[in-house]
This record gives structure tokens, sequence and C-alpha cells, in this order.
């Protein structure tokens, strides 16, 4: 055989080749097979899948369908016992809770951590104390449901307050009713307490006391006084204040306390702190330190003021009534309470020395502190 007549048996092999490699595929479906003949087969046990064994029939892989991961839209109501949730704009219920193990009741999976959200609304509150001598000052408090945002006091005296927990002083005697009003975007809520608040008059010890020990007006103590002479005024913090007769004074004293103070025959001769807020008819007129007062007359006064004396070594000697009173030796504090001019209408008050502290007048109660014996309490 001649040359040209090999090289055209090569050609004709090779378009073979070719066709077997790229058109069965295409017509068949399957996968060409590359094999020669000259070369051997590999065995059926050799082909196996490789997490199979010789002789082992492969196993089908189950097709695995995912989900797509769901974030529910929840909003948590706030509680740690979930009540209730608002799903989608809609508000969702579980059911009885009585069924609900306490392991499951917890904000669904997905709620975000917001404020309790506003519901219809029920007034309620609660006050202490209730009872007690004039002046009494009472903490009230909101417990009212569904999330309130707005509150209306009366303490039945004629006095009002929008505060949510407010701390009123009650300066008269009487039995009082207490009401509050809350609100929110879905409606209004009143709730009234008939009689809720009563204040008797104060008793009166009159006192006379010496100490080798130094004292001082606790924070947040006041005189209240109606004004009934004329030329009556008051310099603080450097201004001079008129009262007007009639006007409603209170002059309560702040930190540190330490002053004197002197009162007769239903006038006003001095009140010398440091720190003293006055307020005229209700309404906040100075603030600063009082070294200037002349109270020509005044009527209906009442004290909240409370003087504490410090323990220590110095001697106190205390007469009540004119009878000296035994204090058990003790060094302990003592104090007095709304301390206010005696009987015969005299208040003298010294409390100005670290180490010296005098005072004459009347007193509502005195007791001995951080000691299980009180005295006159």
């Amino acid at each position: 055989m001649q040359r040209r007549d090999i090289a055209i048996l090569l050609a004709a092999l090779c378009v073979v080749v070719a066709i077997a490699v790229v058109v069965k595929p295409v017509l068949t479906g399957k996968s060409p097979d590359l094999s020669l003949p000259f070369l051997p087969r590999s065995s059926p046990a050799q082909e196996a899948s490789p997490h199979t064994s010789p002789g082992q029939t492969p196993e089908t892989t189950p097709s695995i369908t995912i989900p797509p991961t769901v974030v529910p839209s929840h909003t948590w109501n706030g509680s740690p016992l979930e009540l209730w949730y608002v799903e989608d704009g809609a508000t969702v219920h579980p059911p009885g809770m009585d069924e609900i193990p306490e392991s499951s009741r917890y904000p669904p999976a997905g709620a975000s951590d917001t404020s309790p959200t506003p519901g219809i609304l029920s007034a309620s509150f609660s006050a202490t104390p209730t009872e007690g001598s004039v002046p009494l000052p009472v903490q009230f408090t909101d417990t009212s449901t569904g999330i309130p945002d707005s509150w209306s006091w009366t303490f039945g005296d004629g006095a009002t307050s929008a505060e949510k927990n407010p701390l009123y002083t009650y300066t008269r005697t009487g039995t009082y009713r207490v009401s509050l009003t809350v609100g929110n975007a879905f409606g209004a809520n009143t709730r009234i307490n008939q009689g809720y608040v009563n204040i008797t008059a104060a008793g009166r010890d009159d006192l006379a006391l010496q100490a080798g020990r130094g004292a001082h007006i606790v924070r947040g103590g006041f005189i209240e006084f109606t004004v009934t002479k004329p030329a009556s005024r008051i310099k603080i913090g450097g201004l001079v204040e008129s009262l007007p007769v009639d006007s409603r004074v209170r002059l309560v004293v702040e930190d540190p306390g330490k002053g004197k103070v002197a009162m007769r025959q239903n006038s006003i001769q001095d009140y010398s702190f440091e720190e003293v807020i006055l307020f005229i008819d209700g309404e906040y007129r100075h603030s600063g330190e009082i070294r200037e007062i002349n109270i020509q007359g005044y009527e209906d006064l009442i004290s909240s003021l409370e003087l504490r004396v410090a323990g220590g070594e110095g001697e106190i000697n205390l007469l009540e009534n004119g009878v000296s009173v035994d204090l058990h030796g003790g060094k302990d504090s003592l104090s007095l309470v709304s301390i206010r001019p005696d009987s015969t209408g005299v208040m003298i008050l010294d409390c100005y020395w670290p180490d010296m502290t005098f005072f004459q007048g009347g007193v509502t109660r005195y007791h001995v502190l951080n000691e299980n014996a009180m005295v006159n309490e």
C-alpha cells in the first residue's frame, strides 16, 4: 500500500472518532466512551462510588428541600408573661394561660423588646400615709392599668396636680376625698376615693432643751402662716419682698439647716438660715439666705420643722411641760418633730453652732433615734 492510501485511511479514522465523541452524545444524551479497544477496561467494582465498598450497590442520595427562613412579624407587649401580642397588625391571644407550661410563657421568637402598648384605661392609686396630724405629707402613687400618659389629681382641699406620683402636704384638719383621672389615646378614666385622707390636729408639748451638741433642721421642713398686719417683709437672697396682709407665706429650709428662729406673740423677729425657699400664696418667689425678717403679725401657723440633735458625748438637758425627762443617758441623736411656738406663743431656736443647741417651744412629739426605746412617740 502506498503512502497516499495510508493517509486517506488515517483521515477516515479521525472522522469516525470525531463522530463518536461529538455527535453521538448529542443524539443519545449519554457520555462518550473514550476507552480504547487495545487498553484493559476497569471492573465494575473499581468504578463504584468512593463511599461504597466493592460488591455493594451505591445508595441513591435523597433530595433535600430547605424551606426559606420566615421571620415572624411580632411585637411583644413588654410583659415577661406574654398575655397577647401583635402579629401583622392584628392582636393575637394565645390559648388559656393555665394550659401553657411556665417555661413557655415568654415572648414569641422574633419579638422585639418594645415598650408596653397603651390600651383601655382603668384608674387606680395608693397613698401613704392616709392619716396623721397636720401638717401631713402624703405620697400618692399611680397604679392605673392601660399605660396612661396624662394624670389629673384632686386632693379634696382645692389643690390639684398633673404629676404621675405627687407628694402633697395637707395643712388643715379634715377628711378629704381624693380623685385621679388618667388619659391616653384610647380615652380617660377616673377613680374617686371618698374620705381617703384623714388629718387631725397636732398635739403639743412644751419643751425646753439645752445640749452640748450640734443640731440642724432637716431639709424640706417649713413654717407656713397668714400675714395679719401691714409692713411685714423679708430679705432673702439679697432681695426685699413685701408681704401683703392676708397673703399665705411658706418658708422652706434647705441644707445645711443651721440657723436661728425667734417668734413671740404671733410675730416673727428671726428666721436666719443659709438656704431658704420662699412661697407666697402657693407660688415660688425667691430662694437664698435670710438675714432679715419682720413679720408684724400672723395667724394659722403650721410647722413641719424637725430639729435633729446630733449624737455624741455632749450632755442633753430636756424639760417637758416643766418636768425633767430622762433620756436614759444615751449618746444617740434626738429628733423633735413639728417644732413651733409653745402655749405662751414663744419659740426660740439656736442651732447655728457646731457644739451647742438651745430650743424653747412646742413640739408634736420627740424621740431618740437609733434606739429601740422611743420617748413620747
